[in-house]
């Protein structure tokens, strides 16, 4: 009886509803180009579960905030509350679906084990420009730290496989996605995990009933082994 309650109201077309879902040019999780990525196919089987439909459109970063804080976007994938808690609209937060994590990655020849933030003491790191990097702010403004700035991963990638950095601080999924599909990063390492996060949906809480419906999905397709197959198409392990 339960199954058959829960089939129920994952039905298509049961109470379905569009919404509006931000995303920004961030690969291997938003693809602009073609529209695809590591969230886009999760959306996908959320539709096929839910029978909603979920209209996905790109914006610069910056702009997802205030599109989601003045209440034109319905939902922003992959969101840690806590980055979110001093918005003017923090929103509401489906189960977790996946992770961020934050990895060293080396140039080859230049491994070593950053097992916490004070292991690099004199060094100069890479790190992404207006990102905040909270475990390594007091090296940084100790002066215990060269921070060495970079637009985005992708520029970070570049000047470490040229050897203008040594080490760099990098999403662990940009990192595996990008040592799969660029042949020329391949001598580059992976280290030590820096910080990990389980992010969520934000939700807008003006659908906060629709929670629920959402929640079961998300559960449905983590039971089915569906999102770690969307994850591991890309090159990513979670």
């Amino acid at each position: 009886m339960v199954f058959l309650l829960c089939a129920a109201s994952l039905s298509a077309g049961v109470y379905a509803a569009t919404f509006s879902v931000g995303f920004y040019n961030y690969p291997p999780m938003m693809i602009e180009q073609g529209k695809t990525g590591i969230y886009q196919d999760i959306f996908d089987e959320l539709g096929k579960l839910t029978g909603d439909t979920f209209s996905v459109q790109y914006y610069p970063y910056p702009r997802i905030g205030l599109l989601f804080n003045g209440g034109q976007l319905d939902i922003e994938p992959g969101v840690y509350p806590g980055w979110v808690r001093n918005q003017s609209i923090p929103g509401v937060f489906s189960v977790p679906f996946g992770k961020v994590v934050d990895v060293m990655m080396f140039a080859r020849g230049k491994v070593f084990p950053v097992l916490r933030p004070e292991d690099l003491r004199g060094k100069s790191v890479g790190l992404v420009r207006g990102y905040a990097y909270p475990d390594l702010r007091a090296l940084i403004e100790a002066g215990q730290l060269d921070r060495r700035n970079a637009r985005n991963e992708a520029q970070l990638l570049e000047m470490l496989a040229k050897s203008r950095f040594d080490q760099i601080v990098i999403n662990k999924a940009i990192a595996q996605y990008s040592l799969a599909k660029t042949p020329e990063y391949r001598n580059l390492v992976i280290g030590d995990v820096m910080s990990s996060f389980d992010v969520s949906m934000r939700v807008h809480p003006r659908h906060e009933v629709w929670l629920d419906k959402l929640d079961t999905a998300i559960l449905e397709l983590k039971r089915r082994g569906v999102i770690e197959a969307i994850y591991a198409k890309y090159g990513v392990h979670l």
